[in-house]
């Protein structure tokens, strides 16, 4: 996949932007807070109508204004040449496909694999298990729609027993919610234990290539209650009932969830080095990027913002020299130091939302 054309308008600081970005290799060159992430940031975004950079999305409205639009031209493995628009402002989104509008999340997320690589990944390591669980899931999310689909039953189910636990003591409207809730509760876990599986093989391969650290990395997912079957998760739900009703909300499940990474010194968030760290968390999203396209065919965009610069020479030029030649990559920094004598640079020089090829 390549972004060949991007318009984007009144996003972040960015009034308006007209880019070509035809070739495969394109630098962002700029000081702090002049624009260059909040591009990255505005392509991120039609890999999963989100930004990789924050939750709120009322922060990414240029000041004083109350939509934001992004266009993206792309040439697609099976889509061909694409067009894609989205105009998002306080209270709708509207996405179009070559002028269709798409209704769904579903339908459209996964098309377009985008994998930001930024400073804020570290919080994968060593933030809480939500960062974790996030992260997994925007991943499964984006290669299996019946993961995703499952992922947004469940948390809708979840939301809803915890209605009914609070304003009901009627045994037959929770169970209700239960029996639901333990269908997707034991898909969740179950698709959770067989990709991470996959996650981890990639993972120790990209690493060892990446870093030429000895130890190889281990990820371990860390059910919160890994049940056989879903009447055992039904069961489990009944017997938690008054437990739960007392704490006002479901205590045990998926949405429990975490992931362990380590080293062979122990536990990477633990006993890693600030620069093992940074090479796990790398190495991470080239895993990504490759399960991305192995299970959809389609090459992902990198978005590489500011985060090499903070590796120590050696990673930084293990990076260029692993990375595939065939992924698109867009990156950015404050000063243009990169490697991968393979590759054809674009620099962009970028002052106060405006950008300039050189």
């Amino acid at each position: 996949m390549e972004l060949t054309h991007a318009r984007f308008l009144n996003f972040r600081n960015i009034s308006f932007c007209d880019l070509d970005l035809t070739g495969q290799s394109h630098f962002m060159l700029a000081s702090n807070g002049q624009g260059k992430s909040s591009c990255l940031e505005a392509i991120g975004f039609i890999s999963a109508l989100r930004s990789f950079r924050t939750q709120s999305t009322r922060s990414l409205f240029k000041k004083e204004t109350e939509e934001f639009r992004l266009f993206y031209q792309i040439k697609h493995e099976m889509l061909g040449e694409s067009k894609v628009e989205l105009q998002i402002s306080t209270n709708k989104k509207i996405l179009l496909i070559d002028g269709e509008v798409i209704k769904r999340l579903g339908d459209f997320i996964g098309l377009f694999p985008v994998v930001p690589m930024h400073s804020a990944d570290m919080m994968i390591l060593n933030g809480t298990p939500t960062e974790r669980r996030r992260f997994f899931d925007m991943t499964l999310a984006s290669i299996d729609p019946d993961y995703f689909s499952a992922l947004r039953h469940y948390h809708r189910t979840l939301l809803e027993r915890n209605k009914t636990l609070k304003i009901t003591t009627n045994q037959k409207t929770i169970e209700a919610f239960e029996i639901e809730l333990s269908k997707y509760a034991f898909q969740l876990v179950k698709k959770r234990s067989h990709r991470v599986v996959e996650i981890e093989k990639i993972l120790k391969r990209v690493y060892k290539s990446f870093s030429h650290e000895k130890e190889s990395p281990e990820l371990v997912y860390k059910s919160d209650n890994s049940l056989s079957s879903e009447e055992a998760y039904r069961s489990f739900y009944a017997e938690s009932r008054e437990r739960d009703r007392i704490m006002g909300a479901t205590q045990r499940g998926p949405h429990r969830d975490d992931y362990k990474f380590s080293l062979a010194i122990g536990g990477a968030k633990e006993y890693g080095s600030d620069g093992q760290q940074r090479g796990l968390c790398v190495a991470l999203r080239l895993a990504q990027a490759e399960l991305f396209q192995k299970i959809l065919g389609v090459n992902p965009i990198l978005l590489v913002d500011d985060i090499l610069g903070e590796l120590d020479p050696k990673r930084k030029e293990s990076f260029w020299e692993f990375c595939p030649k065939e992924f698109q990559v867009i990156a950015s920094g404050t000063e243009f130091s990169v490697g991968g004598k393979n590759r054809d640079w674009s620099i962009w020089n970028v002052s106060d939302g405006s950008f300039n090829k050189t």
